[in-house]
């Protein structure tokens, strides 16, 4: 009877031991397993360029008041995942413009949003030049492989240059963007410009609501047909 109670307790001990073991040597081991990412993972951001004069940097203004800063924000509250940064130089014209742009392009963004030509205008630098200079600038930024999108904001000279400047001056934009294919916005617009309320008082710059105003009415609907193609 002795003996039994002593087998059993035998058997019971070897068959904890054996249950231990294959547990241990068996376990799998999930400290290197990788977590697969969920499908709708986060989409990698689209970044966009802003590359410009004052009317880009957002002369006079605080940064988040630039156009740049608030079309990142109302694109972000549109649910799209982008950075738009902003490239402007105050004072900088065409050839300043072509200057940086082998730099912008190494940057590698999805989009560049050109806005320059208003103080060539303003120095009533010739017509000529400013084109080859912004052609200079289109061709540097679609150079390679990685080509981004260009949108390209119209401006206007003023009409103390004379009409024949003003003229040539204009049709520069609607000639680049013919022959380089890219999207045409409307910037210096008169119910902006000409709207007390929507410019800084050197009558040159726009303030916040002026930004706000070129953005909802012409820049906004553009610039998400092109993100979304």
């Amino acid at each position: 009877m002795k003996n039994s109670k002593i087998i059993s307790i035998a058997l019971v001990c070897c068959l904890i031991v054996v249950y231990v073991l294959t547990h241990t040597i068996f376990k799998k081991d999930t400290s290197s397993v990788e977590v697969p990412l969920r499908s709708d993972a986060a989409k990698a951001t689209y970044t966009i360029v802003a590359f410009g004069d004052s009317l880009t940097a957002g002369y006079g203004l605080p940064l988040a008041e630039s156009y740049p800063a608030q079309l990142e924000e109302k694109l972000k509250q549109q649910g799209f995942s982008v950075k738009v940064i902003n490239a402007g130089v105050s004072g900088e014209t065409s050839k300043g413009n072509t200057e940086r742009a082998s730099f912008i392009k190494s940057q590698n963004p999805d989009m560049v949003i050109l806005g320059i030509g208003g103080n060539d205008a303003l120095r009533g630098l010739p017509v000529s030049e400013m084109k080859r200079n912004m052609e200079n600038t289109i061709q540097l930024l679609q150079r390679g492989e990685k080509k981004p999108k260009i949108l390209l904001l119209q401006m206007q000279a003023p009409l103390n240059l004379g009409f024949q400047y003003k003229q040539e001056f204009d049709a520069v934009y609607t000639t680049l963007a013919s022959v380089y294919g890219l999207p045409l916005v409307p910037f210096l617009v008169s119910d902006v410009f000409l709207d007390t309320e929507r410019m800084l008082p050197d009558q040159i710059h726009p303030n916040k609501e002026g930004y706000k105003a070129l953005i909802d009415t012409y820049l906004f609907a553009t610039v998400v047909k092109e993100i979304e193609k």
